[in-house]
């Protein structure tokens, strides 16, 4: 019940947020939702973990930040450092060769370079990484957690696999019901705030139990499936970044950037888009909204179960070796013990052995 409430008065904060805040990713809504659903997902170790490594005030909600590597880099939402996080904003996308259809590591990450991996698709595997580090402190533990959360869901938004010559989608301009937009905008905030406004009586939270609903129904058979890594240096964390980025590759050219005439949208003609686009296009929204979450979701647990059993390890480790140093102290005690006892009894013997003397000390004189 906590919780619930805690998402509710969190959701309509970040919705009069997204009103005035500049935004990448999902939007606020949006990365709400996806933090909101991996929270219903985590097991009690993890619940403990991600209250361990937030600030007091979110109570374990990871939604309440899921938006923080955002709002960092802007001077409207954090204007007296946001020139200090100016690092971290090609940190959010990994933009694809325009019309490609597919995502290279190599070249759109530049994966192998010694100042390579400065893409989502890196950063995930970065702050994945950094998270599971328990020798890492807690300020970077915390902030790899809010990174994490945050690059998860970005990854799942298509258009940050967009097209390079658009900057995903940024430079495509057009009308939506009639009304100015541009097509990563269009994704990352305008359709789920339409979506909410006319299906949910403007109310994220309701929104949020459709997605959960849709998720133990529609999509429970998919779930398996979605926390499946095919690379075997992601597959300790299930962090399949690359696997979700090519997903978005395919999206993009089969349906994100195509009209409601199947025509190829471009920086050189305006969109007109309606009802066919957003009905057939939400889908996939949604669909991606749900994949983010589980996905986060199995992450965490997964870290959680590793560096649990980390910790168990040590604790084992350390208590063979107290056992060991007991053993070793108690020996070296009785053998400090034996061979005092030893000498001792080898002084007795020599005060208690007879002296012989001369016969004519034993003569009395008359």
């Amino acid at each position: 019940m906590l919780l619930c409430l805690c998402s509710t008065t969190f959701f309509s904060v970040v919705f009069l947020l997204n009103l005035s805040s500049p935004v990448n990713g999902w939007g606020g809504d949006g990365h709400a939702l996806v933090a909101s659903i991996a929270q219903t997902l985590l097991n009690e170790q993890s619940l403990t973990f991600v209250r361990n490594h937030l600030p007091w005030y979110t109570s374990g909600n990871i939604s309440m930040l899921a938006s923080w590597p955002d709002y960092i880099i802007y001077p409207d939402t954090n204007p007296v450092d946001y020139l200090n996080w100016q690092w971290s904003k090609q940190l959010h996308f990994a933009d694809t060769k325009d019309w490609a259809c597919v995502y290279d590591r190599e070249k759109d990450c530049n994966w192998t370079s010694t100042s390579g991996q400065q893409c989502v698709d890196g950063s995930i595997q970065n702050y994945t990484t950094r998270l599971a580090n328990s020798q890492l402190d807690d300020i970077q533990r915390q902030e790899a957690l809010k990174f994490l959360v945050h690059f998860i869901g970005d990854a799942h938004q298509p258009l940050h696999a967009g097209f390079h010559g658009d900057r995903g989608g940024n430079s495509i301009r057009g009308k939506f019901f009639g009304k100015e937009t541009n097509l990563h905008s269009l994704w990352d905030t305008v359709m789920i705030e339409r979506r909410i406004t006319q299906d949910f009586h403007g109310q994220p939270s309701l929104y949020l139990q459709y997605l959960l609903t849709q998720m133990k129904t529609h999509y429970a058979q998919n779930i398996s499936d979605w926390t499946n890594c095919s690379t075997s240096d992601e597959s300790r964390y299930l962090a399949c970044s690359e696997l979700w980025i090519v997903e978005d590759a395919k999206l993009n050219c089969d349906l994100v950037y195509r009209d409601e005439n199947n025509q190829p949208m471009s920086v050189s003609k305006e969109f007109t888009l309606g009802q066919t686009y957003y009905n057939t296009r939400m889908i996939i929204v949604e669909q991606r909204l749900i994949q983010g979450g589980v996905r986060l979701a199995a992450v965490i647990n997964k870290i959680t179960e590793s560096t649990t059993d980390i910790d168990k390890s040590n604790k084992t480790c350390f208590a063979s070796m107290s056992i060991v140093m007991i053993l070793f102290v108690h020996s070296i005690l009785i053998l400090i013990l034996l061979g005092y006892t030893f000498l001792r009894r080898k002084r007795t013997i020599v005060t208690q052995t007879p002296v012989f003397r001369d016969k004519n000390e034993y003569l009395t004189i008359a």
